[in-house]
């Protein structure tokens, strides 16, 4: 499991179309008469929204943890294309978020402690934005101003989350959260962000494994009493309408919801292996999908749906090799298979899994956009790729 390694490592669719025609029509009158054009119109259907995932590679075998590049993969299809021409950022590509725009990606690079912008209509890197030290997830608010970072640090261990200005591409105070912050998700109403406080999981952190999640009010950007959870929160999800808040206990095959109004956590759900990530469907709120990756007790691998009003467990969906990230768009979700290295289409409603896309080179955080053809795009998740690197 990537963890393990880790650890062992360091660390509005097309614009409609008119086909014209112009029509002789002979004159009548008198038997005869000029011919007049006239101009008949047919339209054609729109293209079918075009989806790109972007995927970081943060390297394997000897290399592991020293990747330093994102590619993006059409997957309009539902069937993917193949990566495009790779992105170079920083090292350590550990998180990806879209802004709402769908304009940019941020790119958080634990090792180089930076966050690097890619601009999305161009597939180039600007340059890259200071943040604290070992900055692992990230979620940027829903006004698109703001992007949160969390600081996991390495030794010393980090304990804080830092504000980035998305349009002076400063970063601001720091806000004190646990210790060995990993995965951050904010609210639909961009009030609340929740972050995961794994503890030392990374090699070179020292002290314990954490099991909280922080609240902090963004408005006064105060942290709340921390929430206690499971073993090694690493990957946090929030449900479209913003009711329950969703947490990945790595090191306890399980995950637990959170109610956004009372800010507490209810009973842990089993998942049959050790979460790494999970995702919502976009406007679907009932159900959380939990990418899980083999633990000493389960053999993981898959893809499990969890009832948000009940918390059953769904059948768990065979997805590949060491899972490390999902992200969803309509009824697909793309999930990153490190260990296979490639990501897979996993049909929600069929249960199926489609043709694996080869991404070489230890495919890890994901991010999708869905943009129409010809017009601006929109954001489709940008909190998928939470997950990170716990100690065995």
């Amino acid at each position: 499991m990537i963890r393990d390694s880790v650890a062992r490592h360091r660390r509005a669719g097309l614009p409609v179309i008119a086909a014209g025609a112009v029509a002789l029509v002979a004159g009548a009158c008198g038997g005869g008469g000029a011919a007049l054009p006239s101009t008949t119109t047919s339209t054609l259907p729109p293209l079918p929204p075009e989806v790109v995932a972007y995927v970081t590679l943060v390297g394997t075998g000897s290399g592991l943890g020293l990747g330093d590049t994102v590619v993006p993969v059409n997957v309009t299809s539902g069937s993917g294309t193949g990566p495009a021409a790779s992105i170079h950022v920083g090292i350590f590509p550990d998180a990806v978020a879209i802004a709402p725009d769908a304009k940019t990606a941020y790119v958080t690079n634990y090792a180089s402690n930076s966050v690097t912008p890619i601009d999305l209509a161009t597939g180039k890197a600007r340059p890259a934005i200071s943040a604290g030290t070992g900055p692992a997830g990230i979620a940027i608010a829903p006004d698109g101003k703001t992007a949160y970072v969390t600081d996991a640090g390495s030794s010393p261990i980090g304990d804080t989350v830092t504000p980035i200005d998305l349009t002076t591409g400063k970063a601001m105070s720091p806000i004190s959260v646990g210790k060995g912050p990993q995965g951050i998700v904010i609210t639909p109403d961009g009030k609340t962000a929740y972050v995961a406080d794994a503890g030392a999981i990374v090699a070179g952190q020292t002290g314990a494994i954490g099991n909280t999640v922080t609240p902090i009010d963004l408005a006064t950007g105060k942290a709340s009493s921390p929430i206690t959870v499971g073993n090694a929160p690493t990957a946090v999800a929030v449900s479209p309408d913003g009711s329950t808040v969703f947490v990945a206990n790595s090191n306890s095959d399980s995950v637990s919801p959170i109610a956004a109004a009372s800010a507490t956590a209810g009973t842990p759900v089993g998942v049959g292996g050790a979460p790494q990530a999970l995702a919502f469907a976009p406007g679907e709120s009932s159900t959380v999908y939990v990418a899980a990756a083999p633990s000493g007790v389960a053999a993981g691998d898959n893809v499990t749906p969890v009832s948000v009003a009940t918390g059953a467990v769904g059948s768990p969906i065979a997805a590949c090799k060491s899972p490390e990230g999902i992200a969803i768009t309509g009824v697909t979700a793309w999930v990153t298979c490190f260990g296979a290295g490639t990501i897979v289409p996993v049909d929600l409603k069929t249960h199926t899994v489609g043709t694996p896309i080869a991404a070489p080179g230890g495919p890890y955080a994901i991010a999708l956009t869905t943009q129409a053809q010809g017009a601006a795009g929109t954001s489709t998740s940008n909190t998928a790729a939470t997950k990170k690197k716990a100690k065995g």
